[in-house]
């Protein structure tokens, strides 16, 4: 099976639908299913392991694992996509498993289904920039950039590790930024103009090790922070604050698209920012996050 989960993901990357994050997901998900086969099996997992005994085998060990209702349902949506592809490249005569089979929902539906939709009200976010603020930790400045421009923008993490100084224009308080539905574009800073503008004068100098380092935003071990160091600063800041806040760049993203059209921008603005490839999904998203978080506003 490897050799067509490899033909599978390169196809994937010459479709321009696909973000390179949602290329990384189905990756992953593939490969921990092949993984799971050949530890459960002693073997190579073969095309014929696509089926619902195997499938309901490899959740039951996920969710054994700890694994979120989210997680589950995405690993089970990349495995029919790819069952899918191997019908039309004829590969497969027919579908091997069933995505609704019973057996493989009855384990979905034992993990309590979290709100998705969470996101933070306005004392949250007053209290998580205080202690940023008052902090005396060099990094803390670094920090509440990187939050104010989640916050205002509603950029992915990738997009966020991926800027670089030049990126940068603080005259015009707007950056460059490459979005997966609309190509290069300039964006405003916004309400992270101030705190970005402190954080490149003196926060990322007091952070820098190594001269010429492109990246806009840097770890403290050198070089440019990784995504994995987003998700990291944002749950430590939620730890900080009392009460605690599950802070998480998904949490953000949705508060920012609830700024956002607090704001009046135009769902199709949003809809670039987010990189959806429907506007419906976009008016869906906001729908359900006023429905969910308006009141807490």
């Amino acid at each position: 099976m490897e050799i067509e989960v490899n033909a599978f993901l390169r196809k994937l990357e010459t479709d321009p639908a696909y973000s390179e994050s949602t290329q990384l997901a189905y990756a992953n998900d593939l490969r921990v299913f092949l993984l799971f086969v050949k530890s459960h099996n002693s073997r190579p997992a073969r095309i014929t392991d696509l089926n619902n005994e195997q499938i309901t085998k490899f959740l039951e060990s996920e969710r054994q694992q700890g694994r979120s209702r989210n997680t589950l349902v995405r690993r089970l949506a990349t495995l029919k996509y790819f069952q899918d592809y191997l019908v039309q490249e004829r590969i497969l005569e027919a579908e091997y498993f069933s995505a609704s089979d019973n057996e493989i929902l009855s384990i979905i539906s034992k993990i309590p289904e979290r709100d998705s939709s969470a996101c933070l009200n306005r004392e949250q976010i007053q209290s998580l920039l205080l202690i940023m603020s008052s902090s005396p930790r060099p990094r803390a400045l670094r920090d509440q950039a990187i939050f104010m421009i989640l916050l205002e923008t509603g950029l992915s993490v990738g997009q966020l590790t991926d800027l670089d100084m030049t990126d940068l224009d603080l005259n015009a308080k707007r950056f460059h930024v490459s979005l997966d539905s609309a190509g290069d574009v300039w964006l405003g800073l916004g309400e992270a103009h101030e705190v970005i503008e402190e954080y490149v004068r003196e926060g990322r100098l007091n952070l820098l090790h190594k001269p010429g380092e492109p990246a806009l935003f840097i770890s403290q071990m050198d070089g440019r922070l990784s995504r994995q160091g987003i998700w990291q600063i944002l749950k430590f800041w939620g730890q900080q604050v009392n009460p605690t806040v599950e802070l998480s760049p998904r949490i953000v993203r949705h508060t920012a698209v609830l700024r956002m059209k607090k704001a009046g921008l135009p769902i199709r603005e949003i809809q670039m920012r987010l990189g959806h490839r429907n506007h419906l999904s976009t008016q869906a998203l906001i729908r359900r996050l006023e429905a969910n978080c308006d009141k807490e506003e």
